[in-house]
């Protein structure tokens, strides 16, 4: 919306027009033909000054109380405007539990492999130590969990879950062997385990996930708990424990749990071993049921916006709503505000569209997928063509962006905006957090004209009657159709500072402020006012134009003439000037070697 330059280019045009046919309405005149008398003409005087001074953009626009149209400190037109309202949105991976798991064992320990060869009565020199190591259960499930809210997982933490083991000794072994001098418990390493809670004592685990319980009385038996902290999914561990997740599956768990005992031979009674006949222990493993309440990995839920928007264009100068108005700007810029909590980047798809102020939809124009950051605000610009400096902005190209304003809309609005967890980018999140999301539309851009623009002005300049009402050209009639032998032609040079072409047409006024019709008097302007290159090389341009009466009574009620200016980046030929940032201070307009003249046969009544 180069709105505002529009306007100064026409307050100027206007400037430069009335001073030609207002100020200098009587001139040289060209005394050829005369009829019956001499052609002395009016009482008008020509200025002995026919130059103006440089007329900048800011002398002659006025923006009104419109809400998007500003100026900066160097003077550069631009457009500002945000929307009144924030549109927010909600986020959240799904909350999952995986289910209660029990599994039991036996191990038989066959203490007889240990017995001493040397007779029982044989003094030792020490107390020798038995080692041996039984594998006591598989861990192994499968967990069936569908959804399209994760990609892949490489930890899940939980919560509340605990594994607990009980093992229980057969009475043979009870009565074999008196105590057992330590037991270790090695858990799957692809578990994070908490503290075992041991007969009333709180143990931690070592580096290699092994709790060691010493000084164990198979006559007591053995409970204790660990806590489950959560599982590594992102490959098998040195021990071959695993968990897997595949999309669309679920979750498949490898592993087990082995114990190590140590026993001195002074705890056995080997001739009660050679009696027995059950040397077993039994266990239980309890995985209780595993809450599932943060995550690592890839995750893609969806986020919904709806309609955003849309930001409201206030008090149009008239200027731009005229029949033919076509607002190609150069680089309109529709900026999304992002914010966002979520701890992963977000693709997102929609559509900009301009409306009426009926709310119809005029244009409709989808948006390409785009990304906005994680966990922090974000600008997503979507414009006509790439930036010309990189900057932290995401850049979305759109090269016929422009169409949802090229007729002025009353609002844009973004509408079926969705976001899903961009699929590339890992990160780790709270299942079932309701994470925010906010998006405002904003319009931020300068003002520069595109190739197709054409701004349209109307302008009335009045108060001419009485310099002009006692023109009179000779007039003949010829097969009933009478003729005037004259006209009126004002020519001025005129030095243009801006970037964009004038075009000016006209036509009459009389003193009721109704058009006087071609058949009663044309008004014809000569050459379009050539277009700065760069909005600071004046560009001189000789503009011509012609009044020319149907009827001398014309003069009578001629009282001046409205204009139409139209602004555009390229002329007839086809040469251009787009781009170029229209400025309210440096651009100007200014006339020089101003003249009016009449042409023809100047009727003066010598009688």
């Amino acid at each position: 919306m180069n709105l505002k330059s529009i306007h100064h280019a026409a307050h100027l045009c206007a400037a430069v027009v009335i001073m030609m046919l207002v100020a200098c309405i009587d001139s040289d005149y060209d005394l050829g033909e005369v009829d019956k008398t001499v052609g002395l003409g009016g009482n008008v005087t020509l200025p002995s000054n026919n130059n103006t001074q440089d007329i900048c953009l800011n002398d002659v626009l006025d923006l009104g109380t419109n809400n998007f149209l500003k100026i900066d400190e160097t003077g550069k037109y631009y457009i500002d405007v945000l929307d009144d309202e924030e549109f927010t949105a909600h986020m959240w991976v799904d909350k999952f539990s995986i289910p209660k798991k029990t599994y039991k064992g036996s191990y038989t320990i066959n203490l007889g492999d240990f017995a001493p060869q040397a007779p029982r009565h044989r003094a030792k020199k020490a107390d020798e130590l038995i080692e041996f190591t039984a594998p006591m259960v598989d861990l192994d499930f499968n967990y069936d969990y569908k959804t399209d809210q994760i990609q892949q997982l490489d930890y899940i933490g939980v919560s509340s879950a605990k594994l607990t083991i009980d093992l229980t000794f057969a009475k043979d072994l009870q009565n074999s062997l008196s105590n057992i001098a330590f037991m270790e418990f090695s858990m799957p390493q692809c578990i994070k385990c908490g503290k075992a809670a041991y007969k009333g004592d709180s143990i931690s685990l070592d580096e290699k996930n092994i709790l060691k319980l010493n000084n164990v009385k198979p006559s007591e038996g053995l409970s204790f708990t660990i806590d489950i902290l959560g599982v590594d999914l992102s490959g098998t561990k040195s021990d071959g424990s695993f968990m897997t997740y595949q999309v669309g599956k679920g979750m498949s768990f490898h592993g087990n749990l082995s114990i190590s005992v140590g026993v001195y031979e002074s705890a056995v009674d080997f001739d009660k071993v050679a009696e027995a006949t059950d040397l077993t222990v039994n266990g239980t493993a309890t995985l209780s049921r595993m809450s599932v309440t943060t995550a690592r990995g890839i995750f893609t839920p969806s986020r919904h916006f709806g309609k955003v928007g849309g930001v409201s264009l206030k008090n149009v100068p008239s200027f731009l709503s005229e029949e033919g108005v076509n607002l190609d700007l150069y680089d309109p810029q529709l900026n999304l505000n992002i914010y966002s909590d979520v701890p992963f980047a977000n693709k997102m798809t929609g559509a900009i569209v301009s409306k009426d102020n009926k709310g119809n939809v005029i244009k409709r124009i989808d948006v390409p997928q785009f990304s906005y950051k994680a966990n922090g605000s974000s600008v997503v610009s979507v414009r006509r063509r790439p930036a010309s400096n990189p900057s932290d902005t995401t850049i979305v190209i759109i090269p016929n962006i422009c169409d949802v304003i090229r007729n002025l809309p009353d609002s844009i609005a973004l509408i079926d905006l969705v976001g899903r967890g961009d699929e590339t980018q890992k990160s780790e999140i709270e299942l079932d957090k309701d994470y925010r999301g906010t998006i405002r539309l904003s319009v931020a851009s300068g003002i520069s004209l595109g190739d197709e623009a054409c701004i349209i002005y109307n302008r009335n300049y009045t108060g001419w009657n009485d310099q002009v009402k006692d023109v009179k050209f000779v007039e003949t009639t010829v097969d009933g159709k009478s003729t005037i032998e004259g006209y009126l032609k004002a020519t001025a040079t005129i030095e243009n500072k801006i970037p964009a072409y004038l075009t000016l047409s006209a036509q009459g006024m009389d003193m009721n402020g109704k058009i006087i019709g071609t058949d009663r008097l044309e008004v014809d302007v000569e050459n379009v006012v050539k277009a700065s290159p760069d909005g600071v090389t004046p560009e001189t341009t000789e503009v011509v134009i012609y009044l020319r009466p149907k009827t001398n009574e014309v003069f009578k009620v001629l009282d001046g003439v409205k204009f139409q200016i139209r602004m555009t980046a390229k002329d007839t030929k086809g040469s251009k000037v787009s781009g170029v940032m229209l400025n309210a201070y440096k651009q100007t307009v200014k006339l020089t070697k101003l003249k009016m003249q009449k042409h023809g046969k100047v009727a003066v009544d010598l009688n």
